[in-house]
């Protein structure tokens, strides 16, 4: 039986960044800090971090960032499910 080969893409934080559409990593470095994406990190010998979006027999960094962080709600007064007395 031959070993099968994986080829998974890594990027740095602040790519996956970009890639995942935030203005900034902040959201990234406060989860990593947190230890709620050391699934998804791979660490080169010289210590640089790398991100790896879809890791294999896991849910992909977009569906796990979005399952961890809340969403804020920017402006009530236009918002259809504000209590009428906001409105």
């Amino acid at each position: 039986m031959k070993a099968k080969s994986f080829e998974i893409e890594a990027f740095t934080i602040s790519e996956t960044a970009k890639k995942l559409g935030y203005k900034s990593t902040r959201t990234i470095y406060t989860l990593l800090n947190k230890d709620i994406l050391e699934d998804y990190v791979y660490l080169t010998q010289s210590g640089r971090v790398y991100l790896i979006l879809e890791p294999p027999n896991l849910p992909t960094l977009a569906e796990k960032i979005a399952a961890n962080i809340q969403y804020k709600i920017s402006n009530q007064n236009t918002d259809n499910t504000a209590p009428s007395y906001i409105k």
